[in-house]
């Protein structure tokens, strides 16, 4: 028999947390938390959040450089006739001067010789044998990059806090340097609970359902920028519930379970958690789908209490774990991040919460925004409605909106 000191599901009186205030208090919570960092070379770094500041290395460009295959000369020396003394390609040292009534041929990128105040592209110039000729007069300065119009040594291209990208590390290399300190991924440790769960490669019995919420919840992590230490699936059991709780907190930065957080009669994991030292920061807010999401900490621990249905628990991540693991790993991505607007394909409504869905995204055939389209689904336990999402549709409480309004959505892809 159950021990009655986990029964229920410990449920409050209190008014409904709002999203926005949920949010900002979970990220209050994480301003003590400073990750650990180290080197890591440039090709390993994408997407890893950058931990110091890349900043240049001399000024940039060092020298005069042409932006255009083109010939460098005086510009004041207007149309007449010049004469071709040289080649400068990207790379060429030990560079002449320029003298009136003379002009070289100087490739992209190619330093600008002394003496030259001007680059004319070679589509507006004519040449026989080494005599060059211009369909009009230059102008001054065109077409050259000025020496450090990119910055001083010393200016910063990338800031802590940001998630890299390809282009990012790009950037990095052209600083000269070989790596970057980047912060350590927040390690996460996933729950699934539940007596009816069984592993998604067996075929469940009519009272069963797969294991498919710890999967999702995995690769979502992941794709947020976690690294997932450990996962398991733990029946509705005091002491095993106990048990896997207290090691994923020894163990991780963000303790992720599923189910157990509503009202059921077993839905004991707020009062296990409680019972292992976890701190309550809140309990239910006003979203649907999501209500039941419990969020908590110990120490530098965090903890997120998903609800069981699959929506639910796919939505409440998207919108609260993603902050988490970027705060506990350096990121500094503003939340609440800002929604995009499309233009809705069918009547859409909500009732007192705060409604999100998955949705599609097609192209307008008018060229302007996108066309939102809500997965079809039967409720937050259908799961066939994260097929094909790309966003979640956002409806303010109490909506009622006509096929061809203006709607609100959260791409699911990393902005």
């Amino acid at each position: 028999m159950e021990s009655q000191e986990f029964r229920g599901g410990g449920a409050s009186k209190k008014p409904l947390l709002a999203y926005a205030d949920a949010l900002t208090l979970l990220e209050s919570s994480c301003q003590s938390f400073l990750p650990p960092h180290s080197p890591v070379e440039l090709p390993l770094a994408v997407d890893r959040v950058l931990a110091a500041a890349v900043a240049l290395d001399r000024e940039e460009p060092p020298v005069r450089r042409s932006a255009m295959d083109g010939f460098a000369l005086i510009a004041a020396d207007g149309v007449m006739p010049r004469a071709i003394v040289g080649v400068l390609y990207a790379g060429t040292a030990g560079l002449p001067t320029i003298q009136c009534g003379q002009a070289m041929a100087v490739m992209t990128g190619g330093t600008v010789p002394e003496g030259a105040d001007t680059i004319v592209p070679v589509e507006l110039t004519r040449h026989e044998h080494s005599t060059l000729r211009l369909d009009r007069a230059p102008q001054i300065g065109q077409h050259i990059r000025r020496a450090g119009e990119m910055g001083a040594a010393g200016r910063v291209i990338l800031a802590a806090g940001r998630r890299l990208t390809a282009g990012d590390l790009g950037a990095a290399a052209s600083c000269g340097v070989a790596t970057v300190q980047v912060y350590d991924r927040p390690r996460v440790a996933i729950l699934a609970t539940g007596d009816e769960v069984v592993p998604y490669t067996e075929i469940p019995l009519p009272y069963q359902v797969r294991d498919s919420n710890r999967l999702a919840t995995q690769l979502q992590l992941q794709g947020f920028g976690a690294e997932v230490v450990s996962q398991q699936h733990v029946p509705d059991r005091n002491q095993e519930l106990m048990d896997a709780v207290g090691g994923a907190l020894d163990q991780a930065d963000l303790v992720v379970t599923i189910g157990g957080v509503s009202m059921g009669e077993k839905d004991f994991m707020p009062r296990v958690f409680a019972a292992s030292g976890v701190e309550c920061l809140f309990h239910k807010v006003a979203l649907q789908p999501g209500k039941p999401l419990w969020a908590g900490k110990r120490d530098n621990t965090f903890v997120l209490g998903l609800p069981g249905n699959p929506i639910s628990a796919f939505t409440v991540l998207e919108l609260f774990g993603r902050l988490l693991v970027d705060r506990l790993g350096g990121a500094t991505t503003t939340y609440p991040r800002p929604l995009r607007f499309g233009t809705a394909t069918t009547a859409l409504f909500s009732h007192q919460r705060p409604r999100w869905l998955p949705c599609k995204l097609s192209g307008n055939s008018a060229g302007s925004e996108l066309l939102v389209t809500p997965c079809q689904e039967a409720g937050s336990g259908d799961w066939t409605s994260l097929a094909y999402a790309d966003a979640l549709l956002h409806l303010p409480p109490n909506s009622q909106l006509h096929a061809g309004a203006r709607v609100a959505y959260l791409p699911l892809l990393r902005p």
